[in-house]
């Protein structure tokens, strides 16, 4: 059994305090190779000159897709790819040895078209304990680099297990 956690005052202190930006960038390849694995067939996810036919700027990411973050060896994780903590964001060090993933809930503001470079910043937004479970829960906001506008926000929970 793990050790006991507490949502103490220290961890609630990080709640809402922002993590270093991630870029993400989305290209016609990466919204076409989505687009495959989710079946679909639509053109506008394929086709640049029917997309921009339709008044998009290039062809468009389906439902579920954000984008890829950009990897740079020096500066990213190995594992995941996402840039390595270099100061900045939640830190929790909890004993648990399982993870799970508790879901992410998206909701989508703008269209992502392929040539978009995004940029996600993501805080701490509750930390809940269940018995032996902690539920790790992050908010994440996607703005359009070039636009400054925002095209998605994201809650994502993780289950952490004893």
């Amino acid at each position: 059994m793990a050790e006991v956690f507490e949502v103490t005052d220290e961890v609630k202190a990080q709640y809402g305090v922002e993590g270093p930006p991630w870029t993400y960038e989305a290209t016609t390849t990466s919204i076409r190779m989505y687009a495959r694995g989710i079946g679909s067939v639509d053109p506008i996810h394929y086709d640049v000159d029917f997309a921009k036919s339709q008044g998009f700027r290039s062809i468009v990411a389906p439902l579920g897709y954000i984008g890829t973050p950009t990897f740079h060896p020096d500066t990213n994780d190995g594992t995941f790819g996402f840039p390595r903590r270099a100061g900045g964001g939640a830190r929790l060090n909890l004993p648990t040895k399982g993870l799970l993933d508790g879901g992410t809930e998206t909701e989508y503001l703008d269209y992502i078209c392929a040539g978009d470079m995004l940029v996600e910043t993501s805080s701490l937004a509750d930390v809940r304990v269940r018995g032996n479970m902690v539920f790790v829960t992050n908010e994440a906001v996607y703005k359009n680099q070039e636009s400054g506008k925002v095209v998605a926000k994201q809650r994502l929970t993780s289950i952490h297990i004893g």
